[in-house]
């Protein structure tokens, strides 16, 4: 047990030291598995006959067109690119929308007259609360003392401009080791290991459920922001941030969620039930989508409990910060698929740990508990029985994975890797 303490104190220091690295290559190979089937497609003839074949659509596209693979390495590598412009241009609809509408007399007056209603209600509140007359007055001029205190400061902007930099690097790095990971051509999936082809699985149905996911919460708050009386420029760009915020599992539903309430507020031309139900309504079916089926789904999708996605979102994110946060779960299913591959009882017991208890199979008394859908704090507490018994059991008792079913359960995504 001391052993393993200390290995695992040592790892996460080389994780963290090593994580200027280690972030933009483990980035890097996540995305040249998702993109590795647009680049055999674009460049390899025989891949893509039998993928018009498969999906049927030979009888339409009789023809094949490849190119050379660095031609094709390029165009993927301008599609991500693409795809993560559409942040830019969120906050270019936002942007252009201000500007229009802030040269407009009337709407520049009504939305002076709401600033201004607003700091006196805040006011009042405030004499109400503090029995004070200045104290709304006092904490403004504050706020604005430190906001000016803070942009004059020279570390303020030292700290920023090495945290870009920083930034920059690891995209660059990450487009740099892409490239090399898609430059090799493509190899049959029944010549890599069994690890490899559960990991690039798994990695393939996280980002698939992601995907889904944040698709339908991105495309609810932008629809149900504008029938709640949003522009619907603010609505789209909304949406987007919050397309991309869904990829940070509860920290990124956190933001997501605050993120149109200052707009809500300080919009001139809205009515107050508009204001309370686009405060209330996208958040609500972000919150039912997103955290009440989204984790029912990661349990079933990735093989890993509501806990364990929890605390491999803690540890992550403590490691590597929000990169972290976003590769933590494919990461921890990753080690899960590990440790069930290596031929030592206590790393079977610590997988069995890791994963959901299966609905309808015969538990006992450790994991009756946890075989029921139950608030988070009585999971966490059946956890924790159903830890302690699987971890203390005698040895022989926790069995790994058999090999057959192992086998017929990639037996689809080698068929279509090939």
């Amino acid at each position: 047990m001391g052993v393993a303490v200390i290995a695992s104190a040592c790892a996460c220091w080389l994780l963290q030291v090593l994580a200027y690295l280690l972030r933009p290559l483990v980035t890097a190979t996540g995305a040249a598995l998702l993109l590795r089937p647009l680049v055999d497609f674009v460049s390899d003839a025989a891949y893509q006959r039998e993928t018009l074949r498969r999906n049927r659509l030979r009888v339409c596209c009789p023809r094949v067109f490849t190119v050379p693979r660095i031609v094709a390495i390029v165009f993927a590598l301008v599609v991500v690119c693409a795809v993560f412009g559409t942040l830019v241009w969120a906050l270019y609809l936002g942007r252009v929308y201000f500007l229009v509408h802030w040269n407009d007399p009337d709407w520049n007056s009504r939305f002076t007259t709401r600033i201004n209603d607003l700091g006196r209600s805040m006011s009042e509140m405030a004499k109400r609360v503090f029995k004070k007359d200045d104290v709304a007055e006092e904490a403004w001029a504050r706020l604005l003392a430190n906001i000016e205190t803070t942009l004059k400061d020279e570390e303020f902007w030292e700290t920023l401009g090495v945290g870009v930099f920083h930034y920059m690097q690891d995209i660059m790095l990450m487009l740099f080791y892409t490239l090399f990971l898609l430059a090799p051509r493509r190899e049959l999936s029944r010549a890599r290991s069994l690890v490899a082809r559960r990991i690039h699985k798994a990695t393939r149905r996280f980002v698939s459920i992601m995907v889904q996911i944040a698709v339908v919460r991105a495309l609810s708050v932008g629809s149900l922001l504008g029938l709640c009386g949003v522009p619907w420029p603010l609505a789209i760009a909304v949406a987007i941030v919050s397309f991309w915020l869904f990829f940070i599992p509860t920290l990124g539903s956190i933001v997501a969620s605050i993120l149109p309430l200052p707009m809500i507020v300080l919009l001139p031309d809205l009515t107050e039930r508009q204001r309370v139900a686009g405060s209330i309504i996208p958040n609500l079916v972000s919150f039912l989508v997103g955290d009440l089926i989204g984790p029912v789904v990661y349990r079933k999708g990735l093989d890993l409990n509501e806990v364990t996605v929890l605390l491999a979102l803690v540890f992550w994110y403590s490691v590597w910060g929000a990169a972290g946060a976003v590769l933590g779960v494919p990461l921890t299913c990753a080690l899960k698929i590990v440790l069930e591959e290596m031929p030592h009882e206590g790393a079977h017991a610590l997988a069995a740990v890791m994963a959901p208890v299966q609905s309808g199979t015969a538990v006992d008394g450790a994991d009756a508990a946890s075989a029921v859908r139950v608030p988070m704090t009585l999971t966490f507490i059946a956890w924790l029985k159903r830890t302690c018994g699987r971890l203390f059991k005698p040895s022989g008792m926790t069995q790994p994975r058999p090999r057959a079913d192992e086998e017929a359960l990639l037996a689809e995504s080698s068929s279509d890797s090939e």
